[in-house]
């Protein structure tokens, strides 16, 4: 399940993955090859996410995952 963001947060991907730790971030990003952008959407499936960022009318989308859900570093996994 997601939720809309109604104040579209500004902030880098590390910032939205402190915030939202425990979910997936769905983000308009200001420039293709830039880590900041507005916070549109957050949820608990990423499938769903990528759903719904196929349907906005939105041209630069990314998904980033909440510090909770990331469990690999380099290569080394941390937690299972």
């Amino acid at each position: 399940m997601y939720q809309r963001v109604d104040d579209e947060r500004r902030m880098t991907d590390n910032e939205a993955c402190e915030h939202y730790p425990n979910s997936y971030i769905l983000i308009r990003r200001d420039s293709m090859y830039g880590e900041i952008g507005s916070v549109l959407y957050v949820g608990d499936n990423m499938g769903e996410l990528i759903s719904l960022s196929m349907t906005l009318n939105e041209s630069i989308c990314g998904i980033v995952e909440g510090l909770n859900h990331r469990r690999s570093l380099g290569g080394v996994v941390v937690g299972g």
